[in-house]
């Protein structure tokens, strides 16, 4: 999970309360976000992620990878949030060698940027209708560690997790709400704990695409840090040929997270 991909709850939502039909889904996008995360140096993430769900019935698997850009601390991980990184080859930590790492973390004015491929994302989810308008999805995911931890681009480890989504249509008008928890594996240089979450929103057709808000909230991923808390707003539309596009924005209330980030998203079923 990186900073700020449409989480799966936003893209049930977007999509209605239909079952996604059987075949594959190719997507990819953009997605920006910043924040100074309690610190006193902005950090920027640029996040391209290319994504392939396969459906079959009531089963769905789902792969992604993105390619990152991040600016700014380098105790700031993308999808994690601030943490105390003490990598000595974190971002901007040795500019030249043989010199002392300037200072990070909470007020500190170290700065990098680093890009490359982020951490693979996979989850198989279990979708079960409740009658005619409501349905219940329930998901197991894993994160593999392949974003290099010396960039700062991840955590350096993998990370597993389940979550249960809930949906109901009221004529025309969907509620959507969940829940998660994920155990973030053992890092070297990173002392990190479980993350739970929880989201609730809802969505409603406009002409041929849907339009909807949502709140969401995640516990910190380390000691001593803010929860993240954010409002979401998207709009989501088909293309045609089994196409689809959403553009969405967000604004984050602590510095848990961003402070604010946008995107678009793209997806085709075969």
């Amino acid at each position: 999970m990186i900073s700020r991909i449409v989480p799966a709850a936003l893209l049930v939502a977007a999509c209605g309360a239909a079952q996604a039909r059987d075949g594959v889904t190719l997507g990819s996008g953009i997605d920006y976000s910043s924040g100074r995360y309690g610190s006193d140096t902005r950090t920027t993430v640029l996040a391209v992620p290319l994504t392939a769900t396969w459906t079959h019935g009531r089963f769905s698997a789902r792969a992604s990878v993105p390619w990152l850009h991040v600016a700014g601390d380098p105790d700031v991980v993308p999808g994690v949030g601030g943490v105390d990184n003490r990598n000595p080859l974190g971002r901007g930590r040795l500019p030249l060698l043989g010199a002392p790492p300037p200072a990070s973390g909470n007020g500190g004015t170290a700065r990098g940027s680093a890009s490359g491929i982020g951490d693979v994302s996979t989850a198989l989810t279990w979708s079960q209708p409740l009658g005619r308008s409501a349905g219940i999805d329930i998901g197991v995911n894993a994160k593999f560690a392949t974003a290099d931890a010396d960039k700062g681009l991840g955590t350096g480890a993998n990370d597993y997790g389940a979550s249960v989504d809930l949906y109901r249509d009221f004529d025309g008008t969907t509620l959507f709400g969940g829940a998660g928890r994920t155990r973030l594996g053992d890092s070297r240089y990173i002392d990190l704990q479980h993350v739970d979450s929880a989201n609730l929103g809802l969505s409603r057709g406009a002409g041929a695409g849907r339009v909807g808000a949502m709140l969401e909230y995640r516990s910190a991923a380390s000691r001593d840090r803010d929860d993240r808390r954010d409002a979401t707003v998207f709009y989501a539309h088909p293309t045609g040929g089994g196409g689809r596009m959403q553009v969405y924005a967000s604004h984050g209330f602590t510095d848990g997270g961003p402070a604010w980030g946008a995107g678009v998203a793209f997806s085709k079923g075969f």
